[in-house]
């Protein structure tokens, strides 16, 4: 279960940036969206467990693949 964000809205539910283990970068990943409520969406492929994602607005990151960071 994914809680729901701004991501959507660029991405139709494609894909979502999963930040890496470090902390230091987020990667597009392709994800697959199968049932939804008000609250989350089911994730049904592209995402495991305890994985941390960026679900705010995507706006301002333009057309990258992956995401630098900062503390």
């Amino acid at each position: 279960m994914l809680p729901r964000g701004g991501f959507y809205q660029s991405t139709g539910g494609q894909w979502i940036f999963v930040i890496e283990e470090a902390g230091q970068t987020a990667i597009k990943r392709n994800i697959k969206i199968g049932k939804q409520n008000p609250q989350y969406y089911e994730v049904i492929e592209g995402l495991q467990a305890g994985d941390k994602v960026i679900t705010s607005g995507y706006e301002n990151f333009g057309n990258v693949d992956k995401i630098v960071l900062k503390n």
